[in-house]
């Protein structure tokens, strides 16, 4: 099983702080917001990639998952992988 995270990290030393799940129902909409390609789309679809996640496209997300997550302090990145 793929999960789907938003992966928060400190811009002082790096350290991930925490993730956000995302809803497999989401993926679309992820995409979308992202910006990715076909191909991107595919390989994120399995599990593969990592993607940096820019302020605008930060609050796109939190409006589509209901969660307000963004801070000046932080990096954001998109990620997926096998459980």
């Amino acid at each position: 099983m793929i999960i789907y995270t938003i992966d928060a990290y400190s811009k002082t030393d790096e350290d991930l702080l925490f993730e956000i799940e995302i809803p497999h129902q989401n993926l679309n909409d992820l995409c979308m917001i992202m910006e990715m390609n076909a191909e991107d789309r595919s390989d994120f679809s399995h599990g593969i990639g990592v993607y940096n996640i820019n302020e605008h496209q930060a609050h796109l997300l939190e409006i589509l998952l209901g969660r307000t997550f963004y801070s000046d302090d932080l990096t954001f990145q998109l990620s997926g992988g096998e459980i």
